[in-house]
């Protein structure tokens, strides 16, 4: 059994395998930047390596320099960059370190959309139609042409919302292909790319969560809504994906388990499907990693899914059966990142000046950030997740409503506004929703100036001109306490 993990990404995700290897007296080490001097993460793990220098061309060599020279048995990439990369899988087992996720064949397999999409095809999954292209783009322009429009262009190592264009009209092809190929290759290190029909805006897109381990068993966790996304990024998840018919879910359960025993997968993972207006689902692509939103699949199974990885990874047989797996009430998940909602949703950083958040039945924060931490523009923007739950979806509505209320984060700007105006859509709250939703969060016109927008210019003006006092500090953290806090004040 893991005694001891490096843990090599940062953030929430860090804190939230920090606190089960904690529950499982495994020790933990992480790894990070000086930009993360004084995250959360870096203070709660048993030991912390700073690394001057991020170098992408070195980052596997230092990470398993540093699992090295701790002695650690294994190395954690939560869903950092090294978290689907086969290469630094290999030199984990070369290095006699246990990598907590799939073995590199199975990252290879799923990282490789059209390897995947011909793992769902043998196992009788329905695909959407579309071809690979390797060819210049005279010759990709003829094959598009003879699949028709409107398609796509994705990259075929591609992911994160990056390496896909929808092209409209055959004038549009040639630019777009070689976008495409350019920015693929800048990403993921690789041009390959490949066409698909494009469905439209009006599908879902649902995903299903799996877990295995390395004996061939195989178990699914439901099903999980993201059909609420910018720029082909998730912002907002809930599970189980409202208004399916009991058949849906459980033909979504089952390609699922199909494409997993097809790649013969051995960690915890996702099965991602499109769904269209006539019910029809077709895979889309497989992630060989724990996902952003697997808090919502983990509040209705009360399942831990970072600790089936680790036994999993440590070689232990699922004791869990199908049977055993039960689906409990409803929960959604807001992703809180720092970006300007309304300028054009470019990501900012900046200091924590302000933090409070919600509290109550059925509220889960899992954070990256703490009063007086800095929000780097270099890295990720997610600040925090807030998954809510309730017994009923419209009971959990009702909860969002009020902690998205609550929630304060002042010092830079943030996507809250998104938030707060999606939990009055109509549509959202019908549960009767698609990825068209999307284009109405991209239009920030539509997006309700906050008064709290003042109040953290104040909170600001306040700080420099020193009208506040010293701000305390915590005698245990040694981090700064708000002095909104320190005097008691209620307003937001």
């Amino acid at each position: 059994m893991i005694r001891h993990v490096l843990i090599c990404c940062r953030g929430e995700i860090a804190l939230r395998f920090i606190r089960t290897c904690r529950l499982m007296d495994i020790s933990t080490t992480v790894i990070y930047s000086a930009d993360d001097d004084n995250a959360e993460f870096v203070h709660a793990a048993d030991q912390a390596v700073r690394v001057d220098a991020w170098i992408p061309e070195t980052l596997i060599t230092t990470v398993i320099n540093v699992a090295l020279s701790c002695k650690v048995d294994a190395v954690a990439p939560g869903y950092g960059p090294l978290a689907e990369n086969a290469d630094f899988a290999d030199a984990c087992v070369k290095a006699n370190l246990i990598f907590i996720g799939p073995n590199s064949s199975v990252i290879r397999q799923t990282g490789d959309k059209i390897a995947a999409r011909v793992a769902a095809e043998r196992a009788k999954i329905p695909i959407i139609p579309g071809m690979q292209i390797d060819a210049d783009a005279n010759a990709a322009m003829i094959l598009a042409n003879n699949l028709g429009y409107p398609l796509l262009i994705k990259a075929a190592h591609g992911g994160g919302g990056r390496g896909i264009r929808v092209v409209d009209q055959p004038e549009d092809f040639i630019t777009s292909y070689e976008e495409v190929r350019q920015e693929s290759l800048r990403a993921f290190g690789n041009n390959r790319v490949y066409l698909e029909k494009f469905l439209g805006e009006d599908v879902r897109h649902i995903e299903v969560q799996i877990l295995a381990d390395r004996y061939g068993k195989i178990l699914h966790l439901g099903t999980r809504e993201c059909s609420v996304q910018r720029r082909r990024q998730k912002i907002v998840e809930e599970a189980p994906a409202p208004g399916l018919t009991e058949m849906q879910y459980e033909q979504l359960h089952n390609a699922a388990l199909a494409v997993a025993h097809q790649v013969e997968y051995d960690s915890a993972g996702t099965v991602e499907f499109l769904l269209d207006k006539e019910g029809h689902f077709y895979f889309i692509e497989m992630n060989a990693r724990i996902q952003v939103e697997h808090p919502v699949t983990e509040v209705i199974t009360g399942i831990d899914i970072v600790e089936h990885m680790i036994y999993s990874a440590s070689n232990q047989p699922l004791t869990l059966t199908q049977q055993d797996i039960h689906f409990s009430g409803h929960a959604i998940e807001f992703r809180i990142c720092a970006e300007d909602a309304h300028g054009d949703f470019l990501p900012n950083g900046g200091e924590v000046l302000d933090y409070r958040v919600p509290e109550g039945p059925g509220i889960r924060i899992d954070s990256g950030i703490h009063l007086g931490a800095k929000m780097s523009p270099l890295f990720d923007s997610l600040c925090l997740k807030l998954i809510v739950s309730g017994a009923t979806r419209e009971q959990t509505l009702k909860r969002s409503r009020q902690a998205l209320d609550e929630l304060v984060i002042a010092g830079f700007s943030t996507n809250l506004a998104v938030h707060r105006w999606l939990i009055g859509n109509q549509s959202f709250n019908q549960g009767n929703y698609d990825l068209s939703i999307g284009k109405t969060i991209e239009n920030t016109h539509s997006l309700p100036q906050r008064k709290a927008l003042a109040i953290h210019a104040i909170t600001a003006l306040a700080l420099y001109l020193n009208l506040i006092p010293d701000v305390q500090t915590h005698p245990d953290t040694h981090r700064p306490i708000s002095p909104w806090i320190q005097r008691n004040s209620s307003w937001k």
